[in-house]
């Protein structure tokens, strides 16, 4: 069987239903206006990017695969020049970048740090933000609070139980729907997802069907408050949701973190 390819190497499929988390592009919107200038790490196709360029604020980029760079600039050329002017994007790690100058606001939304599988890169990250972050400036970070009866499903040996994840319906009627298998790590605190997008005709006779994977870590709620002290960063508040809820298991880990 052929090895599923990496899901950011198709940023068509990537888009499909790859829409984030409800309310997050309205609250990174609402931060970056207020802030005027940000930086976002991982931008991929655009999707936070270009909102909150059209709230006003400048924008600048980081993203480390080409063709979801190629996808943001292809998005980015529909907006009107007054957005396409507040924003910069450049081809980078967010483990290492150095852009000679600092930020009142870095974002890191939608799970993007959870890709650093390594301790070592995952601080990395975050020691580059604070180096890049103003005195008053803060770092926000979305992140999936780990989900213990989600984890355990998929922590069985040889686990193949399949879920479907998503469907939506292309130009001319056509529709794609993915389904998702999870294999798990708990030792390492991570999990690899292989992705199956089928297209179907208006008669329900597939037309083509492509595999993709991707691979995250779960990171606990002190876990978390102890790397950024590590890291010469301190916690202003950790909200479990994008209208303020407070904090809950299995909800959603949004930081808001400053320099020490």
């Amino acid at each position: 069987m052929t090895e599923p390819e990496d899901i950011y190497d198709s940023p068509e499929l990537y888009d499909m239903l790859s829409t984030g988390v409800p309310g997050d592009v309205a609250y990174f919107s609402k931060l970056a206006k207020q802030a005027k200038r940000v930086l976002e790490l991982a931008t991929g196709t655009g999707r936070v990017t270009i909102p909150m360029a059209r709230a006003g604020a400048k924008v600048t980029g980081i993203e480390l695969r080409d063709k979801m760079l190629a996808a943001a600039d292809e998005h980015l050329s529909a907006e009107k020049p007054e957005v396409r002017q507040r924003v910069e994007l450049f081809q980078g790690d967010m483990r290492a970048f150095d852009l000679g100058k600092t930020f009142p606001l870095i974002v890191i939304p939608f799970r993007a740090f959870q890709h650093l599988i390594d301790v070592r890169d995952q601080r990395a990250c975050l020691e580059c933000c604070r180096d890049h972050l103003t005195r008053q400036g803060s770092l926000v970070i979305n992140l999936f609070d780990p989900n213990l009866k989600i984890l355990a499903s998929s922590l069985a040996p040889n686990a193949t139980a399949s879920r479907k994840v998503g469907e939506v319906e292309l130009k001319g009627g056509e529709r794609v729907v993915a389904f998702a298998t999870r294999t798990s790590c708990p030792e390492e605190q991570w999990f690899e997802e292989d992705w199956v997008y089928e297209c179907f005709d208006k008669g329900g006779r597939s037309q083509w069907r492509r595999s993709r994977k991707f691979r995250l870590r779960w990171f606990g709620r002190y876990e978390m408050e102890h790397m950024f002290e590590l890291c010469g960063l301190e916690v202003e508040k950790l909200e479990g949701g994008f209208k303020g809820q407070a904090y809950h298991h299995g909800g959603e880990q949004i930081w808001t973190v400053r320099r020490v």
